[in-house]
């Protein structure tokens, strides 16, 4: 039996794509993000600005966005040097330990902007690039090599070549007029050209007149405290000037993406912190940081533990309401179908397109990008489902469950710890108050609230209200907790999921056991 794809006489899957990085013609059909105009407007200004959001909800196709459309605006207009700052593993090694030291952070965005710099200038003709490199006067040479010296040479170069290929392909792909030029190199070619280009640099550094300025620049970027980090940025700002750049617009995201921050509000806020409670760092002239935040770490920031100064920090924080997940849906199948379709027309006649829609965007956390993964799921399945059913081209109500069925017992382990979820199964309810969390766990009450802090940090649950105490003595209210991730939610009520099935955690082992407990 032809697909679903097929007799729709569709592209291909419009769902395949899970990621704005991934979609190649995604600037086809994207409907753009809420925020992103205030954002592009804070870049070409130079100013910071902290975007929250949900996982998934958009926040690195918005980064993504911008940094397209800043690179595609031409030379001879006003703009910064953006650079994409999401690869934090030189930082793990510190934040395990506790705390990652700001020089560290400013160290990483220093690499970063000299890399991006050294991109953009071998993606020039050799003409184009001369008249920038051999222009520049003894004071514009001194501190090219200082930078080069202090931030950049001193990389392992292995290291070095795996970041420019990346930085290399992502600013390809955002600066469409370079593209023609660049289809005829290979990425090792173009490495070639940067290294020329560094050569071409500390060649100019010949005799003391010249190694003296450039030793006491180095030692101003070699000290430490808050005093340097901010000079090191203005000495960035003053390096980009050289070339066409206003500025420098520095987008970081994937903050709560590695090995050590990915279930942790309180580790990602620890990642970031020491840049956004350092005010100073955030008011250099023609410096803007632009941050894609998780919105659990909000709270952080609100809070004493991470106290960042955000009536200080314009922010926002991207929600989506239903009719931008219509008009998503309803654009991709329209791009697929060459403009003969629409989302509705996946469906049976029979099938109440409104409320599915509903029970799709709520099982995907109101995220576009898990939008899209559930619907590539509940599509794939009623495929095989129905390979041999003649009639089963179009999407049923037994499809949109078993397929949402099949999503949420996939997908879960894949965003939260088997242990995690181990302990939350064992709850009998979504709704809960710390008594429960004893019971179930036989533990005393600081344990299961340590155990409720947990879940809660890693955006698991919630705490929604209060209840009446029990019993005629009264007393405090006990706090409630609710279940806020649909997809454990339905995993639970549906029991989808056996709880021996939970590998690391044991079912007749309580933790921290109490005889108080009841």
């Amino acid at each position: 039996m032809p697909t679903m794809v097929e007799k729709l006489g569709l592209k291909s899957n419009p769902f395949e794509h899970y990621t704005a990085e991934t979609e190649p013609h995604i600037a086809e059909y994207a409907v753009r993000p809420p925020y992103l105009q205030a954002i592009v407007a804070r870049a070409l200004a130079r100013t910071p600005f902290i975007l929250f959001g949900d996982r998934g909800a958009g926040k690195s196709a918005t980064r993504l966005t911008l940094f397209n459309e800043i690179w595609a605006k031409k030379e001879t207009e006003v703009r910064p040097l953006v650079v994409n700052f999401v690869d934090f593993t030189a930082a793990l090694p510190s934040l395990r330990k506790g705390a990652v030291p700001e020089d560290e952070l400013i160290g990483e965005i220093a690499y970063l902007v000299i890399e991006q710099v050294l991109s953009w200038l071998a993606s020039l003709t050799d003409q184009e690039r001369a008249e920038y490199t051999e222009a520049l006067n003894e004071d514009e040479v001194n501190l090219i090599i200082a930078l080069l010296k202090a931030f950049y040479l001193s990389r392992p170069e292995m290291d070095r070549q795996r970041t420019m290929s990346d930085a290399l392909r992502l600013l390809n792909r955002a600066w469409k007029t370079k593209s023609v030029l660049w289809a005829s190199q290979r990425w090792d070619s173009l490495s070639g050209i940067v290294a020329a280009v560094i050569d071409a640099f500390t060649k100019k550094q010949a005799g003391v007149e010249v190694q003296a300025p450039v030793e006491k620049l180095l030692k101003s970027l070699a000290g430490t405290g808050g005093a340097t980090s901010r000079t090191i940025l203005q000495k960035l700002v003053d390096f980009v000037k050289i070339f066409p750049f206003s500025g420098i617009a520095i987008l970081v995201d994937k903050v709560d993406e590695t090995d050590v921050t990915q279930n942790s509000a309180d580790a990602s806020s620890r990642l970031v912190h020491p840049i956004l409670a350092h005010v100073q760092l955030l008011e250099v002239e023609n410096f803007s940081w632009l941050f894609f935040l998780w919105t659990q770490i909000k709270p952080y920031f609100e809070s004493e533990k991470f106290f960042v100064r955000l009536d200080k920090i314009p922010h926002a924080t991207i929600e989506w309401d239903d009719k931008f997940f219509a008009e998503m849906l309803d654009s991709r199948i329209k791009y697929f179908s060459n403009g003969k379709l629409r989302f509705a027309d996946l469906f049976q006649p029979e099938i109440d397109v409104a409320e599915a829609t509903r029970s799709i965007i709520s099982i995907s956390m109101r995220s576009p990008r898990e939008l899209v993964r559930v619907m590539d799921t509940i599509v794939v399945e009623h495929d095989m489902r129905n390979a041999s059913n003649p009639a089963g081209g179009l999407l049923t109500q037994q499809s949109i469950e078993e397929g949402l069925d099949k999503y949420v017992k996939e997908r879960i382990s894949a965003v939260y710890p088997e242990k995690t979820l181990g302990q939350i199964y064992r709850l009998q309810d979504i709704v809960f108050i710390n008594k429960d969390v004893q019971s179930a766990f036989r533990v005393n009450s600081q344990s299961a609230r340590t155990k409720i802090k947990n879940w809660e940090d890693a955006g698991l649950v919630k705490r929604t209200g209060t209840r009446a105490p029990e019993g005629d003595q009264g007393g405090q209210p006990p706090y409630e907790y609710t279940i806020v991730d649909t997809r454990v939610e339905r995993l639970i009520t549906r029991r989808l999921i056996k709880l021996e099935e939970f590998t690391g955690t044991p079912t007749d082992e309580p933790e921290q056991a109490d005889e108080t407990a009841s």
